[in-house]
């Protein structure tokens, strides 16, 4: 669920806003200053904040400033709810950060049509830099999207590399990405292949992926990616370890003992009750 914050001196506003979201399904916090608003977001990071301009002490402009100057902040979409419609008033705006505006008094449809917009831009620009698969924000709401269509039925498979820190561990980070990489591809050859066009893959971080798909569909996702993986696996390790079939490791007791090579896990949930 998104949080939205809404920024405003006047409680009646604040009151509206966060009625018409509420019905939309997302959790709202509110700050009636903008000094209470930075002080609120560095505890409690919003999705997207609702912001206006004209408050006592520090108005929007100053918020939106400090907002993207500050590395915790400045990812935030910021909507900017203003009196003040002239073309300098949006430059300044702009200039200072604002993402889009929305002029009092406004209408509560277009408020939250602008708010979808920013939220899409938000978790669909969320990429993996290692993959370039969408990011874990972005795998957040595709689930919410896909678990909240009672209508459809949908199975999410969570996929990782089982054994994937001992490798880690016997060669090396740069090694792990290239491995990481790999099975992102062949991951996407798998859904392309077995699944449909409305399926979902993401990179969750590390060595952990999600697929959104259909029941129908996942056994053939599953049989794919792992017949794949299990391909090129071998050639990720050295000679010795390959023809061996194991690396050495400590286990947990910090005993010395032989670890298989790295494969594909899968953890199913359905949508069935």
């Amino acid at each position: 669920m998104s949080k939205i914050l809404v920024v405003d001196d006047e409680s009646s506003i604040v009151a509206l806003v966060e009625e018409n979201l509420a019905l939309e399904g997302y959790e709202t916090t509110h700050a009636y200053s903008g000094e209470e608003a930075l002080e609120l977001m560095r505890h409690d990071q919003p999705d997207l904040v609702l912001l206006d301009v004209m408050m006592p002490g520090m108005d929007g402009y100053e918020v939106s400033r400090q907002m993207r100057a500050d590395p915790q902040l400045n990812h935030i979409p910021i909507i900017m709810l203003t009196a003040r419609s002239s073309t300098p008033d949006k430059v300044m705006g702009y200039s200072r950060g604002v993402d889009d505006y929305v002029t009092k008094p406004f209408d509560s449809d277009e408020l939250l049509v602008r708010v979808r917009a920013q939220l899409h831009h938000l978790y669909h620009e969320d990429v993996s830099d290692i993959t370039g698969l969408p990011g874990s924000q972005a795998v957040e709401y595709a689930l919410k999207q896909r678990t909240d269509d009672t209508s459809k039925p949908w199975n999410i498979i969570y996929v990782d590399i089982e054994r994937f820190t001992t490798y880690n561990e016997n060669y090396s980070f740069l090694e792990g990405d290239e491995l990481i990489k790999a099975t992102a591809l062949l991951l996407r050859e798998a859904v392309q292949e077995r699944g449909s066009p409305d399926d979902f893959l993401g990179h969750v971080g590390g060595d952990n992926f999600v697929v959104i798909t259909t029941p129908a569909r996942t056994e053939g996702i599953c049989e794919l990616a792992a017949a794949r993986f299990n391909a090129i696996i071998p050639q990720y390790y050295t000679a010795s370890d390959r023809n061996q079939g194991y690396v050495l490791a400590m286990s947990h007791d910090g005993q010395i003992e032989q670890s298989p090579l790295a494969e594909l896990s899968f953890d199913v949930v359905d949508s069935k009750p």
